[in-house]
């Protein structure tokens, strides 16, 4: 899926939103100022009417702004998660498939390993690209028949191998969560919301009458500060797996060193 993410540095990506932003101010205040001034001397109460359209607006974009803000948070929070609860799963497999007999144990522990060394040097890297990730899956199905193909010849060596099929589920379940957050993006459609809205917020911005040009400035220059500093929020911790901000592939990494 497309981001923004991996086209700049964070700093650089906030600054070209507030060029933008502000850039779109001082055109608003070139073309409307003069519009603003004749419309305040037509109409008496324009300051009071104007300011309340602002207002209004301005809070029901500043909320859709601010909610987003926070589910693509708690969607960055939470994929952090399952790639720890995944790497835990890991773990917990691999302490019990230790305890089998060889050669299944070396086969298992190897197979584990790599999928470790997978998601750590390839499956993270293919992510920050924006591709799928595919060969987790595939080591997973690698490691089920491995497990299947296990013949226990002790009762003890039957409740080691029900232990591993109970823990592979548990592994299985969190890595297909972990999964799904890799296309957790906000849709276009809202990005283009938040950016439209923006814009027009400032365009409303632009028609508070001021005595000097140098006042309409600064308050609209203020207005296209926060929203482009919202905005840049919004976009470093949207598409979790991507950008300066990703969710880390140091949970894998750390239980790999353990199963050394």
């Amino acid at each position: 899926m497309w981001s923004w993410n991996h086209l700049a540095p964070g700093w650089l990506i906030f600054l070209i939103f507030l060029a933008v932003f502000c850039l779109i101010g001082v055109l608003g205040i070139w073309l409307l100022r003069g519009r603003a001034d004749r419309l305040s001397g037509a109409e008496p109460k324009w300051l009071d009417l104007i300011t309340h359209t602002t207002s209004v607006t301005g809070t029901l974009y500043a909320l859709l702004l601010v909610l987003t803000a926070l589910t693509v948070y708690g969607t960055y929070s939470q994929a952090g998660a399952a790639v720890a609860t995944e790497a835990a799963d890991l773990k917990a497999l691999h302490n019990v498939v230790s305890e089998y007999p060889e050669p299944t144990r070396g086969e298992l522990q190897g197979l584990l390993n790599e999928y470790v060394d997978y998601m750590v040097n390839d499956a993270w890297p293919t992510y920050q690209r924006g591709d799928e990730v595919d060969g987790d899956r595939e080591l997973e199905e690698r490691i089920w028949r491995a497990l299947l193909n296990f013949n226990p010849s002790s009762d003890k060596e039957q409740e080691l191998s029900d232990l591993a099929q109970s823990e592979f589920e548990g592994w299985s379940k969190s890595r297909q969560i972990r999964s799904t957050f890799s296309t957790a993006a906000l849709p276009p459609t809202l990005w283009f919301t938040l950016l439209v809205g923006g814009v027009f917020i400032i365009f409303l911005s632009c028609l508070i009458p001021t005595r000097t040009r140098h006042a309409s400035l600064v308050l609209v220059s203020a207005t296209a500060a926060m929203i482009s500093l919202l905005i840049f929020v919004v976009e470093r911790v949207d598409d979790p797996f991507r950008g300066s901000m990703s969710v880390s592939a140091d949970p894998y990494a750390r239980v790999a060193k353990t199963f050394d």
